[in-house]
Parts: C-alpha cells; sequence; structure tokens
C-alpha cells in the first residue's frame, strides 16, 4: 500500500494551520491511505525564533558586521549590542505568544522585559500606539504586540546577515518569476544557514515515515523555493519516492507550464482541487492506472512538459472528500503575529482557528479581475448543512478550539442563513467568522442578526471600490448603496466587518480615488466597517479583462519564460500618472483610520503632495441608509452595538461630542434632542439626559461613570454597564459622534 507524507514548506503566517494538508489527509484516510502530515512552516519558525539558535545567529550576525565598511544595519547593530537580553527573553516570549505562559504578559508590558530595537519605532509612528490601542485593563493584548515587534527585529537580523530572501513570513518570493533560472541557481548553490536549519529538520522526518509519495503544498510564491529545496532532499535521501507539488500557487501560477527544469525537483504538478488527481496519481503508482489517466497533473516526458487530464472524470463532491484533520499537526506551537490593535485583523494574526469550507469555488465568478474561469472558482459546490456541523463538531473535538474561519472565496447568504439556523436549532456554541461579497441579502437585519447569533464574530469581503461606475465596469454585481446597507446591517448585529479594496483600476482617475478614499474614511467613521486595505489593481493572466483587454481599454504584455506566471504587466492609456503617490497615500490614511484616529480629517492631508478635493458631500455614506424605524428597532438583536472597535468601559481615552445638526429643545422639562436633518425627535430624562449632558461636555466615560456613581448610590461597574450601552443607542442614532485629540 502506497504510504504518503503530505508537506507544507516555509513560510507562511505562524498563528494557525494552512488547511490543505489537513483536507488531503481527511480525504486519504476516507480511502484507508496511511497519510501523515507536517507543517515544516512551524516547525522552522519556532527553531530560528529560539534560544539554541541564537549563537548561531550571533556568529553571522558577527561575521556580517566584519564585512561592513560602513555602518552597521541599525537592527544588527542593536542586536550584538543586546544580545544577552535577547538569549534571556526569547524563550519566555514564544511560549507566552503560544499561549503557555499568560502571566508573563504583565512583564512583557512594563516595557523592560525584551529589548526594544527600531521595530518599536512603530509605537510612535501613530502617536503612540499602546496608549491609544488599548485600555487599562487590556495587558495581555498590549504585551502580544509588544512581544510581535521584539520578534520582528529578530526576523530583520535574519533577513539582513544569513539570507536576504528569508523576510517576514515569506522566503524566496522574490525568485519565482516567469524564468526559473534565479531559483535554480539559488537551489544548486551552497545552502544557507537557514536552509541547513530546515534540512535539519526534514531529514530525520523523511527517514521515519519513509514515505512512497511526498506532497508539497505551496499556497504562495513565498513557499515555492523552500518546497524545491525539500524536493531536492527527497532525491538525495529516498531515492525511490515520488514527490507531487501542489497548491494555490500551482493552480494560479503554473497553468501554462513549459519549464522540465522543475521536474528535477519534483516529479507532479497537480492544479486545482487535489482529492481527484491525488486519487489517480495513486492508483497510477499502485499500477491500476496508466500515466495517461492521470489528471490535472503536469508531468515531464522526454524531456518536455506535458499535461495530463480527463475531460470526463468529475470531481470529487464536498459531501464525499471526507472531515479534515488537524490532530496531528503541533497546535502548541501556533503563536500571535498581532500587530495592530484592531478587532478584526486579529483574527487573522492574532488567535489560531480551525479552518474548513462551506462550500468549493465562488457562486457569483463573475468579477473581471477574478481568475473566474478556472476549476477551483468556477465550479461552486457547497456541502450539505448537516455534514458540516458533523465536521464542525469533530474538528473542535480534535483540536479543543471552538473557533472556525470558514475559507470560501465568498460564502453566499443562503448557506449562511441555513447554517446560522441548524447552529441555534442544534444549540452548538461555535465562533466563526468568513468572506462575504456585499450584496443587497446582508442588508436584511433578519439575516444578519440571526448569523450574529449563531455565533459570526466578522465577515471580510471585497468592496474593491466606492465608485458606482468602476464596480459596473468590474462586474461586481453590487451597488454602493448596497454595500454601505450591508456594512450596517452587519455592524449592527455585532458583526465585525473587514473591507478589500484596490486602486489604479483601468480608466480609474486620480478624483476617483481620492472620492472613494472619502467615502471609505464615512464608513469608518459610522462604524460601518472596522477594518479595510487597499492593495494595487494586478492584471492576472487567467481573468476576463485579460482575455478582453480592448473593453477595459488595456494591452497586456504577455511575459517570457516557461515557469511561474500569473500577474501581467499591462499598458493604460487611461491610467492615473502617479500611482506610487495613492499607494503610499491610502496606506498612510487607512493605518490611522483603522485605528480611529483622523476621522475628521480631511483626505487629502494624508498624502504628500496637493490633490484636488473630494467631490462627495460630507454626509454621503449616510445619505445611503434609510433612518431607523420603529419596527427595525424592536426586532433588532438586543446586544450592544459596537461601533468602530469601540469598548467604551475599557477606553476611557474617548471623548463624545454633540453633532453640529442637534438641537437641544430649551423648552421642554426633559432633554429633547431634535434631529434637523430627519425632522426626527429624541427625549431624555433622569440619569440619560445628565449622562449624554456630560458626554456631549467631552468628559470620559471613567469620569462620568464616577459622578453618576456617587450621585445616584450605584456600584461604578453598573453605571459603566448601563453608560455602554447607552453610548450605543446615542451613536446608532446619529447623536453623538466620537471625538479624538489631534494626531
Amino acid at each position: 500500500m502506497t504510504s504518503v507524507l503530505l508537506a507544507t514548506p516555509p513560510l507562511l503566517m505562524p498563528n494557525g494551520p494552512y488547511p490543505a494538508t489537513a483536507y488531503l489527509a481527511g480525504f486519504l484516510r476516507t480511502r484507508g491511505i496511511a497519510a501523515h502530515q507536517v507543517d515544516l512552516s512551524i516547525l522552522l519558525v519556532t527553531r530560528l525564533l529560539s534560544r539554541a539558535f541564537l549563537p548561531r545567529l550571533r556568529r553571522a550576525a558577527e561575521g556580517y558586521a566584519a564585512t561592513r565598511h560602513g555602518a552597521l544595519h541599525p537592527t544588527v547593530a542593536f542586536f550584538l549590542e543586546a544580545y544577552e537580553d535577547y538569549e534571556r527573553a526569547i524563550d519566555p516570549v514564544m511560549a507566552f505568544l503560544q499561549g503557555k505562559d499568560p502571566s508573563l504578559a504583565h512583564r512583557i508590558g512594563s516595557r523592560a522585559f525584551c529589548p526594544e530595537g527600531p521595530s518599536f519605532v512603530t509605537l510612535q509612528v501613530y502617536g503612540d500606539l499602546l496608549t491609544r490601542g488599548f485600555g487599562p485593563l487590556a495587558f495581555q493584548d498590549r504585551a502580544k504586540l509588544l512581544a510581535v515587534l521584539f520578534l520582528m527585529d529578530l526576523v530583520n537580523v535574519i533577513t539582513a546577515t544569513v539570507d536576504e530572501d528569508f523576510t517576514v513570513w515569506r522566503y524566496g518570493e522574490r525568485l519565482v518569476g516567469p524564468d526559473f533560472g534565479p531559483l535554480a541557481a539559488k537551489l544548486a548553490g551552497e545552502p544557507s544557514l537557514i536552509d541547513r536549519e530546515l534540512l535539519d529538520l526534514w531529514t530525520p522526518i523523511l527517514e521515519t515515515h519513509r514515505p512512497d509519495l511526498v506532497c508539497l503544498t505551496v499556497p504562495f510564491p513565498g513557499n515555492c523555493y523552500a518546497a524545491l529545496r525539500l524536493g531536492k532532499a527527497v532525491r538525495e535521501v529516498l531515492p525511490a519516492a515520488k514527490i507531487a507539488l501542489g497548491g494555490g500557487f500551482a493552480s494560479g501560477y503554473l497553468r501554462d507550464l513549459s519549464e522540465p527544469a522543475l521536474f528535477d525537483f519534483v516529479d507532479y504538478v497537480v492544479l486545482d482541487d487535489g482529492e481527484r488527481p491525488l486519487a489517480c496519481l495513486l492508483e497510477h503508482l499502485a499500477g491500476r492506472r496508466p500515466r495517461s489517466g492521470l489528471h490535472r497533473t503536469w508531468v515531464r516526458e522526454q524531456d518536455q512538459v506535458a499535461y495530463k487530464v480527463q475531460e470526463n472524470l468529475p470531481d470529487i463532491p464536498q459531501a464525499e472528500i471526507g472531515t479534515p484533520t488537524y490532530g496531528e499537526l503541533p497546535l502548541d506551537h501556533y503563536f500571535s503575529t498581532m500587530r495592530f490593535p484592531n478587532a478584526i485583523t486579529r483574527l487573522w494574526l492574532d488567535l489560531r482557528w480551525n479552518k474548513l469550507s462551506l462550500a468549493r469555488g465562488c457562486y457569483w465568478h463573475k468579477c473581471a479581475f477574478c481568475d473566474t474561469h478556472l476549476d477551483y472558482v468556477c465550479r461552486y459546490d457547497p456541502a450539505p448543512i448537516a455534514l458540516t456541523l458533523e465536521r464542525m463538531e469533530r474538528i473542535a473535538a480534535e483540536t479543543g478550539c471552538s473557533g472556525f474561519h470558514f475559507i470560501d472565496q465568498a460564502a453566499s447568504p443562503k448557506l449562511l442563513k441555513a447554517l446560522s439556523q441548524a447552529l441555534i436549532e442544534r444549540g452548538l456554541s461555535f465562533s466563526w467568522f468568513t468572506n462575504i461579497r456585499f450584496e443587497r441579502a446582508f442588508a436584511d437585519p433578519a439575516l444578519t442578526e440571526l448569523m450574529a447569533r449563531a455565533g459570526c464574530i466578522g465577515v471580510t469581503g471585497g468592496l474593491e471600490t466606492a465608485s458606482d461606475r468602476l464596480l459596473t465596469l468590474m462586474d461586481k454585481g453590487i451597488t454602493l448603496k448596497q454595500a454601505v446597507r450591508a456594512c450596517r446591517a452587519l455592524t449592527r448585529a455585532g458583526i465585525s466587518v473587514h473591507a478589500y479594496l484596490m486602486y489604479g483600476f483601468p480608466t480609474e482617475t486620480e478624483q476617483e480615488m481620492i472620492d472613494s478614499l472619502e467615502r471609505v474614511r464615512q464608513l469608518y467613521q459610522l462604524g460601518y466597517i472596522q477594518s479595510a486595505n487597499w492593495q494595487r489593481f494586478v492584471l492576472t493572466l487567467h481573468s476576463p479583462m485579460a482575455r478582453n483587454p480592448e473593453y477595459y481599454g488595456i494591452r497586456p504584455r504577455l511575459p517570457d519564460g516557461g515557469f511561474a506566471r500569473y500577474g501581467i504587466h499591462h499598458d493604460d492609456a487611461t491610467a492615473c500618472g502617479n500611482l506610487g503617490l495613492f499607494e503610499t497615500g491610502l496606506e498612510r490614511a487607512n493605518n490611522y483610520l483603522i485605528m480611529g484616529i483622523g476621522l475628521e480629517r480631511d483626505v487629502r492631508s494624508w498624502f504628500s503632495q496637493p490633490l484636488d478635493p473630494p467631490q462627495v458631500p460630507p454626509d454621503f455614506i449616510r445619505s445611503l441608509v434609510p433612518p431607523d424605524t420603529g419596527e427595525h428597532q424592536d426586532t433588532r438583536r438586543k446586544q450592544p452595538w459596537r461601533p468602530a472597535g469601540a469598548d467604551w468601559a475599557d477606553r476611557p481615552r474617548h471623548g463624545f461630542r454633540a453633532p453640529d445638526w442637534i438641537v437641544i429643545d430649551p423648552d421642554a422639562q426633559d432633554l429633547v434632542l431634535f434631529d434637523v436633518n430627519e425632522d426626527t425627535a429624541y427625549r431624555f430624562e433622569g440619569i440619560g439626559a445628565e449622562c449624554w449632558r456630560l458626554l456631549a461636555a467631552g468628559l470620559s466615560v471613567t469620569e462620568i461613570a464616577e459622578r453618576l456613581a456617587t450621585s445616584y448610590a450605584t456600584p461604578r461597574e453598573r453605571v459603566l454597564a448601563d453608560i455602554s450601552a447607552l453610548i450605543d443607542d446615542l451613536c446608532e442614532n446619529g447623536l453623538l459622534r466620537r471625538s479624538y485629540a489631534e494626531d
């Protein structure tokens, strides 16, 4: 019987295992095949970030320093100067980030435990990040941020002194391109210190398991070099073993493969979902299927690359692929990499989640910039809800973790509604987040509140642009109004929202880019999104835009070479001439807005050169949503809503002010506020009226709690809870706005 070893090469984010090997191991075990999995990425990272490795790193740094004629890299100089402090701190810091020693947070948070190198400048870039980002009780989160900055300095020392291709959670990414030459040259050279550490881990694993087939999953270009280094070692240690390479990188970058030299390191390259191709490959290795019967697999024949595919062979449906299994992976090795105090970005960076998919493929698969005609996108295959729940229960029992990240390309409203209803009916308590499209269905509070009750804590989604013209050109299938209403309904249900955005889309003007930023600023200001990120548009080889470039006014320039081809350069006669200015300005603006800083600022102030003002009314986003009605108030989820990461009880730095369009009725016996924009009156009395007046006067939550607790002889904790709920309602109805100190 063929034995299989499934391996994840370095480097990936170290806060949790990538799910590819877990899926394939679960599938193979349903067929009675012995399958083992290993995460070389986390094993290597934790080996390098350890006291045992530091003496070798110091020798490398000293050797680097001896060859320098000018000033040393500042991070290297600091490392050598503070070496004993690094040696003392590294193992305890890693144990803390892995959740093994949470009590260390107090010492790390004191700022006297970790040596603070150049990475700690980040704390001051945004005007004392620790003060703005955390309250007095959030010492665990403060300590995580400080600990991660400590690790970033060490990683930068490795990059500067050992291997310039070893960067933060990527290895050799710059070597990957249409020309295989740079990769081949590095693989032919003497292994670096990093490579030797990797091979010291890999060789005993190979000798222990002695697999017949080694499967290397390569999700991203930053895993490719290490994967081929591992493949080369398999050739030397187990010459009879076969090697297959697959994953997202292969599916996206190697679809037009014609480079035979790649097969010096692997025997097979598998595309798209791996279950069916892997089943065919195992049948071939067992002698039950000819080589011509391989499926979606590249091979080398007579020094030429050949593609084997069975056109009429169906893929294995979701219902039959088995349950992913994570139990064999070193779950206690993964650690937090949180670098910003933001509620939703920490979902990716801080915590370990069980990864599972509700469906394969995308139910929309029409976006002009996406790889919509490729199998792993266009073939939509949802799993039965009952089976999904069964898988969730099995995985949670195996890992001891009840949190799930559904890794769907876009989870459909219909599927999320069915999942939520089933979770509630079964009384299952799971926390989960997923990726969605900001379509009309998510503007319905009935759906978003159902999702929240079922454990949904966050969503991510591709808004792409805050321009209706460009949304239409992209064939997103949504309007800005629909997206805004969806974001409001989600946040009001207590679900955090992250938006993916792009700039530099063909025909997008400078004015449209600045207008998009202004609309995004308003989304942040209203609390309709909690985080976002901007990426420069990249034309991909397999997108509808690349297949029909004339429609978008572009001319692709196809790269030469037979290896990795995905993103392609293009000529655009209508392109904005200064995208570099927008790259810097948009990133700077978002880094502040994501932390609630500068929400009132003119968006042009984030750029280094003068720009025309945005042509967007200051209340544009608010005008896209209807005013609240009594019906909505009655059906709304009763738990407090938190706009834009607010946690009023723990964040006394927040000040508040009354919006300019609120008028106080001086003749009313109680406090009556009149919204002149929506012709609506709001009445408060007693403690509520006094609290509003104090908030509008700029007092902090802590000050108000102390004052009201004394005045009404009420426990301070109860007053804090009441103030928190009141602020939720006031901000939700536009009767208060947060006010930050000028940054």
